[in-house]
């Protein structure tokens, strides 16, 4: 068990996450989206992941920051060590920079769509 309490890991819980949305999906392959009222729940919920989203990847770069300062993050190939960590902990920062940017965007245009479904969604 972790210290927080729960006997799952943060990659276990991602990996949740993943299997969820998975399974969201077949749901509505399968035809059990069925009303606009459904769908506007859906994209509201879907609109809350990916703003918790765009909060959690700054997290996991300070984290990774937060280890590297510490020297519990070390490069073990590639040239010299302590350059090819820094240089590999940037890359981690840029890539996780440009994944918020996508989240942002991507919260923003479901709401846009949220807001378009509305009138469809209310009896």
């Amino acid at each position: 068990m972790n210290p927080r309490g729960t006997s799952s890991s943060p990659s276990l819980l991602a990996a949740d996450a993943g299997a969820t949305v998975r399974r969201l999906s077949r749901c509505v392959g399968d035809g059990e989206l069925d009303s606009p009222a459904e769908m506007y729940r859906v994209l509201g919920a879907l609109r809350l992941l990916a703003d918790d989203l765009t909060h959690f990847l700054p997290a996991l770069q300070d984290r990774l920051e937060d280890r590297l300062l510490s020297g519990q993050v070390v490069r073990h190939s590639g040239g010299e060590p302590l350059e090819a960590t820094w240089d590999a902990v940037g890359e981690v920062g840029r890539a996780l920079a440009h994944a918020r940017t996508v989240a942002l965007l991507m919260t923003k245009e479901l709401e846009n769509s949220q807001v378009a479904l509305r009138d469809l969604a209310t009896p």
